[in-house]
């Protein structure tokens, strides 16, 4: 009996070695190099600071499109200037309070950045994704929430929305972002 464990097992150990020797020896194609754009992604120049009557009008549209019925999303809202910084903020009614900082931090990621927020999300979703974190301090927050705020082509700042899906953040708070273009 000994003796017959000991056979098979040898030759599964030597039919799995043949396996993954072919396996490797299979010959592969190294992928084409990716196309290098002539235009920069993302290239858009900053302007001037979002007012606070600005900044308001867009909080405002991003609550107005979370309190839609049946809708009762509880967000916090926070709009930035392009370099970043807070000019506004609203938390609705019991709203999770980890939203707070992360609804500044989409809308920070997303002045900074001059892109959606969720930009980030999608690149983190590969496997180059993981070092994307290390590139920057802070590093970009990767959820949907978080657009920049467009006048007359320069970013005026970004607001950046928390407290929902990264869904339902993307949807209120693009209510706000697309009151400028």
């Amino acid at each position: 009996m000994h003796r017959s464990i000991v056979a098979w097992s040898f030759a599964f150990a030597v039919l799995a070695a043949g396996t993954a020797q072919a396996e490797m020896a299979a010959p592969t194609t190294p992928p084409a190099p990716a196309a290098v754009p002539d235009q920069m992604p993302f290239d858009i120049p900053y302007g001037e600071s979002i007012t606070i009557a600005k900044a308001e009008k867009a909080i405002a549209a991003a609550v107005a499109e979370a309190s839609k019925s049946p809708r009762n999303w509880k967000l916090a809202i926070a709009v930035v200037d392009p370099s970043g910084e807070l000019v506004a903020f609203h938390k609705m009614d019991q709203t999770q309070l980890a939203s707070v900082a992360i609804s500044q931090n989409k809308a920070r990621t997303a002045a900074r950045y001059r892109r959606p927020s969720e930009a980030f999300a999608n690149v983190m979703a590969t496997p180059a994704g993981g070092y994307v974190a290390t590139l920057a301090s802070p590093p970009p927050t990767a959820s949907p929430g978080g657009f920049p705020l467009l006048e007359g082509g320069k970013i005026i700042g970004a607001i950046g929305c928390s407290g929902a899906t990264g869904a339902q953040d993307g949807v209120a708070c693009k209510a706000g972002a697309d009151l400028f273009k």
